[in-house]
């Protein structure tokens, strides 16, 4: 199984969304959840863990383009 480290970046299949708006997808069986990102579900993005707890970690977006947007809470507020 790959160790998730914190500071590191990983390919990320959205598998699902938090009511808070929060990507969720897995690195092998761990669970990741990706904080401040517009994620569609079924896509994959590149992602970088910012903190590792022992079932689970978050992550943000690693590469953001000008054009995107980034969304806070369930994403009716957006910064961009």
């Amino acid at each position: 199984m790959e160790e998730v480290l914190e500071g590191g970046t990983y390919d990320i299949r959205v598998d699902a969304k938090t009511p808070r708006g929060e990507g969720v997808g897995k690195i092998q069986n761990f669970v990741v959840f990706v904080k401040n990102a517009k994620t569609r579900i079924g896509k994959v993005y590149k992602i970088r863990i910012t903190k590792v707890y022992r079932t689970f970690a978050y992550a943000e977006p690693a590469e953001l383009s000008d054009n995107s947007k980034l969304f806070i809470g369930n994403g009716s507020l957006i910064i961009g």
